[in-house]
């Protein structure tokens, strides 16, 4: 027989946000890792902008209901 074939190497599972957060760990330790920051602080900052935005809308809408609710009938 011929020489044998290592095995496939099974990415099964790990969804594409999984090896992008295992790539930019493994960028934090090259010099890259300015870049890799600057990124992670945008989208903490767009994430954190999104969350307060959707809670100034929840306030927004029970305050209609709240003082409106007979209308929405």
């Amino acid at each position: 027989m011929g020489r044998q074939q290592p095995p496939p190497l099974v990415l099964t599972g790990l969804t594409m946000a999984h090896w992008k957060s295992h790539l930019e760990e493994a960028l934090c330790w090259t010099v890259l890792a300015p870049i890799v920051r600057a990124k992670r602080q945008q989208r903490q900052a767009r994430r954190a902008a999104e969350f307060h935005d959707r809670q100034r809308i929840d306030r927004l809408l029970s305050e209609i209901v709240r003082q409106h609710g007979d209308l929405l009938c």
